[in-house]
């Protein structure tokens, strides 16, 4: 019920894309990054036709360093250092990612963290009201020193599938703009249909200057990500700083034609919507009035079951890991995210219903048992600064 963590959209191994990387592998599976051919070219102008507005792509390889390429193009073309993110949000594991990211256990660990950081709290109504984390948003862009960027995901998945109200892009828009800050929507693992559209900022009230893909982009077969970018940053995008030896390879541009392809014609996209509201239907009615459950939400096959103590803070590490192993030794494979205590439901886009809604079936059943157990003690997870 994960997806490698949103990476098999289209499923595990499936044919068509097997079948066009053997193809491709027997054919050319590496050229330098300054050569042209077929593939390369055919991705970008796929990809271009998704935005309204003409677009370049930086080439790259892992998430991670989508997210580089995409903070130095925004450094780079507002000539200003700052970047804010959102508590808790996880933007990749090199040094600049991190930092850029809010996960606080990540910060000062390999390098100290620093004035060009900063981190506002997420839209989270079960913790603060629109009101008060819009406002702290807006706080955070509008502050001293400029940011050069706002980075953020539309749904954030690894604070737990946390979903703000339109009227908060909005005002995160409005921010940017007043100072000249790009905003970047990293769309790692929220993209290529995994929300019911091919992007999930397309569902939200933001319009981005940068959009970072990766994971889904090739159904996991071969790495590959980017960065899209404006035409106009294109100027900014000079030099070996942006060059990356294994970036949009044949191999990987064979997999992620395979892929859109897949996503079209078997209507992937539709299907992830129309699969997810009946799961979030059948999750709220299997669930109502379990003492555990604070809320089950979601965008297409991109869902969250929070679950906290009856003081509404997280529950402890312990009983998630004993209600993922339970859900294991019954057949379902699922993850938590901590932070919030929320259990991931993230199926392949093709996931057949006869095995969707059983599984979902179990994952109630092992919640409903947890919640007969006696209150445990406060754990003590991370909660939003205030």
């Amino acid at each position: 019920m994960t997806s490698g963590w949103n990476v098999v959209n289209t499923g595990w191994n499936h044919p068509a894309i097997v079948e066009a990387v053997q193809r491709q592998a027997a054919r050319l599976s590496f050229a330098p990054s300054w050569c042209a051919y077929p593939e390369r070219i055919a991705v970008a102008e796929r990809l271009a036709g998704f935005f309204e507005n003409d677009v370049m792509v930086v080439c790259t390889c892992s998430g991670s360093e989508a997210v580089e390429a995409a903070l130095k193009v925004a450094r780079r073309a507002t000539g200003r250092h700052a970047v804010v993110g959102f508590s808790e949000a996880y933007h990749g594991s090199t040094l600049g990612s991190m930092l850029a990211g809010g996960v606080e256990r990540l910060h000062g660990i390999d390098l100290p963290s620093d004035q060009w950081h900063r981190h506002t709290a997420l839209p989270d109504r079960l913790r603060l009201s629109p009101a008060a984390y819009t406002r702290r948003a807006v706080a955070a862009i509008t502050a001293d020193p400029p940011p050069a960027a706002v980075l953020m995901e539309v749904v954030f998945t690894n604070p737990g599938v946390i979903i703000g109200d339109p009227d908060f892009y909005r005002a995160v828009e409005r921010a940017a703009r007043s100072v000249g800050a790009l905003i970047i929507v990293d769309e790692i693992g929220t993209g290529f249909g995994r929300t019911g559209t091919m992007f999930g900022f397309y569902q939200f009230p933001i319009h981005p200057d940068i959009v970072v893909i990766g994971k889904a982009m090739t159904s996991g077969a071969v790495p590959m990500s980017g960065a899209i970018i404006r035409a106009e940053l294109g100027r900014v995008v000079v030099g070996p700083a942006f060059d990356s030896t294994f970036g949009w390879t044949p191999l990987a541009c064979a997999a992620s034609l395979a892929t859109l392809q897949v996503l079209e014609s078997e209507a992937l996209l539709a299907r992830a919507k129309a699969l997810g509201d009946q799961a979030i239907r059948r999750l709220a009615d299997s669930l109502d009035g379990v003492r555990l459950v604070r809320e089950i939400r979601g965008a297409g096959l991109e869902i969250g079951i929070e679950l906290g103590n009856d003081d509404r803070q997280p529950i402890d590490g312990e009983r998630n890991n004993r209600l993922v192993q339970d859900a294991l030794d019954r057949g379902v494979f699922v993850e938590f995210s901590r932070y919030t205590s929320t259990l991931l439901i993230m199926p392949p886009l093709t996931i057949p219903e006869e095995e969707l809604f059983p599984a979902l079936n179990v994952v109630c059943e092992c919640i409903r048992e947890l919640s007969k157990e006696p209150e445990a003690s406060p754990a003590g997870f991370g909660r939003h600064s205030s």
